[in-house]
C-alpha cells in the first residue's frame, strides 16, 4: 500500500533510517504512482540500495516517470525491476530517457514489460554496450 510505501521511503532517504539497506522486494503490495514518487525521492538520496523490485504493483506511467527521474541522480542502483506495473509507452518513454541520462551508474538495468527482452542497461541505451 502506499502508506507503508512511503513510511519505507523516509525510511531509505534518512541519514540514519536504512540507509544501508541493499535490497528491497516490494513485489505485489498494492503500491501506486503516489508510493512510487515516494520511493523515488529516497532514491536522489539513499546511495545503497542496489536492487529495487517493484513488480506487479500499479505504478503506471506516473510512477515510472518518477522512478526515471532519480537514475540520473542515484549512484547505486543497478537493477529496478517495474515488470507488471501497467507501464505504457509514455512510462518506457521517461524510464529510456532516465537510463540515457544514467552517467552515474552505467550499469543500471531495467526490467519492464514491452522492453524487447525485457531488460536494457543504460550503456545499452547509450549506444556504448
Amino acid at each position: 500500500c502506499d502508506e507503508g510505501a512511503i513510511a519505507l521511503a523516509e525510511a531509505l532517504g534518512s541519514k540514519v533510517g536504512l540507509g544501508v539497506v541493499e535490497a528491497l522486494d516490494l513485489w505485489e503490495n498494492g503500491i501506486t504512482a503516489k508510493g512510487g514518487a515516494a520511493i523515488a525521492q529516497a532514491l536522489h538520496t539513499n546511495q545503497f540500495l542496489r536492487t529495487l523490485e517493484i513488480r506487479n504493483n500499479q505504478l503506471g506511467d506516473t510512477g515510472a516517470a518518477a522512478l526515471a527521474a532519480a537514475m540520473p541522480v542515484n549512484r547505486a542502483l543497478s537493477t529496478l525491476d517495474l515488470l507488471g506495473n501497467g507501464i505504457s509507452d509514455a512510462g518506457r518513454a521517461a524510464l529510456t530517457q532516465g537510463l540515457r541520462k544514467s552517467a552515474a551508474n552505467p550499469y543500471l538495468v531495467l526490467f519492464e514489460d514491452g522492453f524487447t527482452h525485457q531488460q536494457r542497461t543504460s550503456w545499452e541505451m547509450k549506444g556504448m554496450a
